[in-house]
């Protein structure tokens, strides 16, 4: 599996955008909808399946998360499949148990050598994830952008949601749906 070296920050959007601005940060993504559905797959408990629709692709990932909360926490396979709707409906049939369905905007920036993606989703506020190729370079990104690396937050958005709202991971994971018409009850 890949490691995905990432690091998110909460932002000021407008401020944020600003600093993309002013440092020459190059659109790869406009703002758009991403959905997905994410499956329990057999063994370790921090793996799921995603099948994930960007608008202008759909991916199915296998993805593991180790539970260190650091920058290199979370692993990942990942392929392009041609349709949202039947992948989901193959993975059902093999047996694959739904877990979420949730959606975000997320809008794509390149600089340097890392991804910026800044990412919105019920209930959070918006946040910018830094993907690079290592560990090195992320930081070395969010420094050039004025974060300080003790903010950094790292892990799953399911984690964001955890820590800001004081549910616990089970109360989380009873939550099957989560889109910006139908927040959960622990949100409002």
């Amino acid at each position: 599996m890949h490691i995905e070296f990432e690091a998110k920050f909460f932002i000021d959007l407008q401020v944020f955008k600003q600093k993309l601005q002013d440092c020459s940060a190059k659109l790869v993504r406009k703002n758009g909808l991403m959905r997905r559905f994410n499956f329990k797959v057999p063994g370790p408990v921090d793996s799921w399946l995603r099948v994930r629709d960007e608008g202008e692709y759909v991916t199915l990932a296998l993805k593991a998360y180790d539970a260190s909360c650091t920058i290199d926490s979370l692993k990942e396979l990942e392929v392009k499949v041609s349709d949202f709707n039947e992948m989901v409906s193959i993975l059902m049939h093999l047996g694959y148990q739904k877990i979420i369905y949730a959606e975000n905007y997320r809008e794509v920036y390149s600089f340097s050598d890392c991804l910026l993606m800044i990412d919105q989703w019920p209930g959070l506020p918006i946040f910018v994830e830094i993907e690079g190729p290592t560990e090195q370079s992320v930081y070395a990104v969010a420094k050039q952008l004025g974060f300080k690396i003790s903010d950094a937050k790292y892990g799953t958005c399911a984690l964001l949601y955890q820590s800001i709202y004081k549910i616990s991971r089970e109360e989380f994971e009873k939550t099957t749906e989560l889109t910006f018409d139908k927040l959960p009850k622990w949100v409002r």
